[in-house]
């Protein structure tokens, strides 16, 4: 969302350098909505020529949202600029301007963000493009200083279609075919938006950032920026620093114990409790169990209690291990510990995993909750308890 200027005192903007008045980012100088003409002439004295209604043609059909020229500089000036609209949205996209340098002062007049207090941060062209409740006495303005006949070029160049490039480069242009419907191919080329140039070196920046001692721990990556080209001015003037290319490499698939890890510590899931032979054990028990209904002694009952006592012991083994993994985990990572869901009861751990048939699983279900495990997980719990 454009930024908003919250500065109740009026004051007339104090002169300043050419650079703080002609720009294609925030100046830092709040203007109050009577006094924008005031501003615009400032801006206009700063130009070394005027701004005529053949320049204000030339600056217009040579803007555009996807700007060809960052495929390949060798791109021919009349055919470098292309023009597309969201057909979902209500808005019509951010334009950047590819001009020759002589026009670039231009072009830091009519796209200059202008910060009116209280109301968002726009440009003439996106007056223009995107009217809003206070558009009308900021264009009223830019033509009591400039001419009407500039703000009516401006307004027929940046509401009609553009004209359509006709011809490529060559060598930088990938080419992809894809099948027509009808049969054959069709040939594309892939341009990225213009805007998003700034707005991925904005998203790349802070990879790049040095650590502070008591600060946050900035995102890392495996990062390779490779300048192609020092004058981005050349494709748009609008585009600071050097045009970068990069490579993002991605980090290893983590094994699945390690993904479910951490899922949990980001309040997902408890881990999975991925050893075959348990299924074997618990259903081991469970034949115990209905055994015992018909025939039992001292020997099958002692039998009977051990297997319990082994899945307890080793399920609960397999949570307090999870959970000091989960927790240096959180460690390394400054996570909250806070933040680590509690883990699941014993027999949620043993009952998480692929039973095969259906009747394996209720039979599963059935012998842990029986009254012999529960009497069993009782009896661990005191002893546990008593041990500590």
């Amino acid at each position: 969302m454009p930024d908003i200027p919250d500065h109740p005192e009026k004051s007339e903007p104090a002169a300043s350098k050419e650079a703080d008045l002609l720009s294609f980012k925030l100046t830092g100088r709040p203007i109050p909505l009577d006094e924008v003409s005031s501003e615009f002439r400032l801006m206009r004295d700063c130009l070394k020529k005027p701004l005529t209604a053949e320049v204000a043609t030339r600056i217009c059909e040579k803007s555009g949202s996807h700007l060809i020229k960052l495929v390949s500089p060798r791109v021919d000036g009349d055919h470098a600029v292309l023009r597309f609209d969201d057909p979902e949205a209500n808005r019509k996209s951010s334009i950047l301007p590819s001009v020759n340098a002589p026009d670039i002062p231009f072009c830091k007049v009519v796209y200059r963000p202008l910060e009116v207090i209280g109301h968002p941060s726009l440009s003439v062209v996106d007056h223009i493009l995107n009217p809003d409740e206070h558009s009308s006495p900021v264009l009223d303005a830019f033509a009591e200083v400039f001419g009407k006949d500039i703000l009516e070029t401006m307004r027929d160049a940046f509401l009609s279609e553009p004209k359509t490039p006709l011809k490529l480069g060559a060598g930088e242009f990938p080419i992809i075919f894809i099948p027509r419907l009808g049969g054959g191919d069709l040939q594309i080329t892939p341009v990225s938006p213009a805007p998003a140039f700034m707005g991925m070196k904005r998203m790349i920046d802070p990879y790049f950032q040095k650590a502070q001692p008591d600060g946050p721990r900035p995102p890392r990556g495996r990062w390779t920026r490779h300048a192609v080209s020092s004058k981005p001015q050349n494709i748009s003037g609008a585009i600071g620093g050097p045009r970068i290319r990069f490579l993002a490499t991605m980090p290893p698939a983590m094994h699945q114990g390690e993904a479910e890890l951490y899922r949990y510590v980001h309040g997902g899931g408890f881990p999975r409790w991925r050893d075959d032979e348990v299924s074997i054990w618990v259903l081991r028990y469970a034949d115990m169990l209905e055994a015992d209904t018909t025939y039992n002694n001292e020997d099958t009952r002692a039998a009977l209690d051990r297997t319990a006592d082994r899945l307890i012991r080793d399920a609960s083994e397999f949570i307090l291990d999870t959970l000091e993994d989960a927790k240096n985990f959180a460690e390394r990572h400054r996570i909250n510990e806070e933040s680590i869901p509690e883990p699941p009861s014993v027999a949620q751990i043993l009952i998480r995993r692929p039973w095969g048939k259906d009747q394996n699983y209720d039979r599963a279900r059935k012998a842990l909750t029986s009254p012999h495990f529960e009497d069993r997980l009782r009896k661990s719990r005191i002893v546990q308890e008593a041990r500590a």
